[in-house]
């Protein structure tokens, strides 16, 4: 991905509280949204893993799903 000169990416990123919903997490957890949309959803205790999962694309990438069947097998 190229980088925009003056562009933060991290600017997309938002920490909210949960809404109460019926069949969602529980209203005292925090949800990560990328322009809206949530991507990650963490527990009461973790508005300070929230607050970095939106500031810090090295701790985005640890904290992304690896698969079995998508590693490189070369």
């Amino acid at each position: 991905m190229p980088i925009i000169p003056g562009r933060d990416p991290n600017e997309a990123y938002e920490v909210v509280p949960m809404k109460a919903e019926p069949h969602g997490p529980p209203p005292t957890w925090w949800t990560v949204t990328c322009n809206g949309i949530p991507v990650h959803h963490f527990t009461d205790e973790g508005q300070a893993s929230a607050e970095r999962y939106a500031t810090d694309p090295a701790f985005r990438l640890a904290k992304e799903r690896r698969y079995v069947h998508d590693r490189d097998t070369r």
